[in-house]
């Protein structure tokens, strides 16, 4: 990736990568992935310099054309951002303690009576793992308390999705 300048074009970042990677992928395609930039010329070759977003197709002959369908938005969590070979990755830990909940809604009530109770867990997802707390059964008003952990590694703090910590109630 270039910058145009007046007199002459900076580079802004580098990635490389060989093309029977791709070739070799599902549908023989790489969709709507990030990729991180890294400079070689730079003072720290090491440093990300920014990230670009593509796709690209390869049909070799006999091989049906894959479409490249325009990019919806909504960014896969489920995927890494790319990294070039230079660049050592730096990895974080995110430590989640859950201690309790209160004032959780009824979910399972019974015909004949008003007071109900709840089957409740907490569940993260982050790229292909998923965690699951344990299900505790509280009558309605009582507290729920976990006293659990959750513990995440990650590469990069700016990876982490914001919305993967949904609770819900336990249907037996």
């Amino acid at each position: 990736m270039l910058d145009k300048g007046y007199f002459k074009d900076a580079l802004l970042g580098f990635y490389e990568f060989d093309l029977t990677y791709i070739y070799f992928m599902k549908d023989h395609s790489l969709m709507h992935r990030w990729l991180a930039l890294s400079n070689p010329s730079s003072d720290n070759y090491n440093e990300v310099t920014g990230y670009l977003k593509l796709s690209i197709t390869i049909a070799g002959s006999g091989d049906e054309q894959m479409q490249i369908t325009n990019d919806t938005g909504s960014d896969r969590t489920d995927e890494p951002v790319l990294m070039p070979p230079s660049i050592s990755p730096k990895y974080y830990q995110i430590r989640f303690k859950f201690f309790r909940a209160e004032k959780l809604p009824a979910m399972d009530t019974a015909i004949f009576s008003s007071k109900g109770s709840i089957d409740a867990y907490l569940k993260c997802k982050y790229m292909n793992k998923k965690l699951k707390s344990t299900v505790i059964t509280q009558k309605e008003g009582c507290p729920v308390d976990w006293n659990q952990e959750f513990l995440v590694i990650l590469f990069s703090l700016s990876n982490f999705p914001s919305d993967t910590l949904p609770s819900a109630d336990y249907v037996k």
